[in-house]
């Protein structure tokens, strides 16, 4: 139990939940195993001796375990719990949010039915159920269902917010940037600008702006979108990002000071809070700019790669011989984010290696890519070129884009990348992707030189990747 204890103060005390920030990776893979540890450690009765009693310590248990990625421990006290007290509601719906996690979403609604059978009147069971029917790409019963939970609870930030991603993922940006501000509730801003104005639209002559980094490096690209449009307006801007973007950010933005902090940095060396006037974060400026689909400007690309390094890259893959040349990713985001849902194994995507006249180029960021590329060549003689110093240095991937004829990728930053140098890009959807991406239609108004291949069914992969080897095919041929 000390060794639990301490591993959930541990993991709590870092949480990218409670700061607001992306633990450094390391230290986050570090906590996770230590929780893991700590769970397998308590034994075979480890589900009673870790909740304890109650649906308190029952509840706190398992939410210990889902920030810890451990969702198989969490259905296992889940179903634990239930085995001890079949009446039990708080193990019922705790056991429907489990087997959401491990993507068993038939179950798991069975078990919220089981729950709403027990109890119709807990906001957050609605709110849960919502959630699982916008992953399933049943919309309407989404929001049928965050109706339910902020009428029996108005003030649910959580519903609100959660409402918010389907009304953007809807298209329905008037209403769901306002829900979308929730997320600025649990995240508290650097101490040191603190007690600068936020920008609330006004006017911006002779004034200085600061526009503050948040999430993760794909949102970054994408609200720099609205860079050029802010630079229009303020005397000044100071604009954050995460390091790996600072010189892609400065070739592309000249007219501003560029600055890149790690998430949690503090205050960036020189820059002075007396010298500014306002702030906003990145995620923002949407609601201020963006408020309708007529909104967004069709663009050509906003960021710039390097030209020299876009040239060393086309020199590499001319030596790969003729053919077009096709970057592709394949894993997207982390458990936490639904990476199995956005993610797709290399020989599921066999039919796409198979097309004749395309040669094929990593582009995959995980630390497992080249041993799975090597793995697919040895397995099925499928060629696909990985040059690790085009992936640990942004600025040469955003070369190595550009050089190329075409990406094809699941839900990543990647994508985000090569729309906003205005390259062609392919995307394997799954069929309710993250709000970005919106919920139907081949095209994504952050970026028209994105096409997206859609699931039409929960985890079936093989008729996308049948499309998208028909239309290589034909790419192929008009291109010859």
């Amino acid at each position: 139990m000390a060794l639990w204890c301490r591993a959930v103060r541990a993991v709590n005390s870092a949480s990218p939940f409670r700061r607001g920030e992306d633990l450094h990776p390391v230290l986050g893979q570090f906590l996770v195993q230590l929780l893991r540890q700590a769970w397998r450690s308590t034994g075979r009765h480890g589900a009673s001796a870790v909740a304890g009693e109650g649906p308190d310590s029952l509840r706190a248990s398992f939410e210990d375990l889902l920030r810890a990625e451990d969702y198989e421990g969490a259905h296992a006290l889940a179903r634990d719990a239930l085995a001890r007290d079949a009446a039990s509601y708080e193990a019922r719906l705790l056991l429907g949010r489990a087997l959401q996690k491990l993507h068993q979403p038939e179950q798991a609604l069975e078990n919220f039915e089981l729950a709403r059978r027990m109890r119709a009147d807990d906001a957050e069971l609605y709110d849960f159920r919502g959630s699982l029917y916008q992953e399933l790409g049943r919309l309407q019963d989404a929001f049928a269902d965050y109706g339910r939970a902020l009428s029996l609870r108005p003030d649910f930030p959580l519903a609100s917010f959660h409402r918010a991603m389907a009304q953007l993922l809807a298209g329905d940006f008037e209403h769901g940037w306002e829900g979308y501000e929730l997320r600025r509730l649990g995240a508290a801003p650097e101490p040191w600008r603190g007690g600068l104005p936020h920008w609330d639209g006004s006017p911006l002559g002779g004034r200085s702006l600061f526009i503050a980094r948040e999430q993760g490096l794909g949102d970054e690209i994408m609200f720099a979108s609205l860079l050029p449009q802010v630079l229009g307006q303020a005397r000044h801007c100071i604009v954050e990002c995460d390091p790996r973007l600072r010189a892609i950010f400065a070739r592309s933005f000249p007219a501003a000071t560029i600055v890149g902090t790690p998430p949690g940095g503090g205050q960036p060396r020189g820059v002075e809070p007396a010298r500014i006037d306002a702030v906003i974060e990145a995620g923002s400026l949407p609601r201020l700019m963006r408020r309708h689909a007529a909104d967004f400007p069709r663009h050509e690309g906003y960021l710039r790669a390097d030209p020299q390094h876009v040239e060393h890259w086309r020199r590499r893959l001319e030596a790969l011989g003729p053919g077009l040349k096709i970057g592709i990713s394949w894993t997207g985001g982390v458990r936490m984010t639904r990476r199995a849902l956005r993610s797709i194994s290399l020989a599921q995507l066999l039919p796409v290696f198979r097309v004749p006249g395309a040669r094929f180029v990593s582009l995959q960021y995980t630390a497992d890519a080249r041993a799975a590329t090597d793995a697919l060549r040895a397995s099925h003689g499928a060629e696909i070129t990985h040059w690790q110093e085009a992936i640990d240095d942004y600025d040469q991937t955003a070369a190595l884009v550009c050089a190329l004829d075409l990406v094809v990728s699941v839900c990543t930053a990647v994508v985000h990348l090569g729309g906003a140098l205005g390259r062609p890009v392919w995307v394997l959807a799954p069929v309710s992707p993250e709000w970005r991406y919106g919920f139907a239609g081949d095209s994504m108004p952050w970026y028209p030189s994105v096409r997206l291949f859609r699931q039409s069914a929960y985890g079936q992969w093989e008729p996308v990747v049948a499309r998208v080897a028909r239309e290589l095919e034909r790419q192929i041929a008009r291109a010859g």
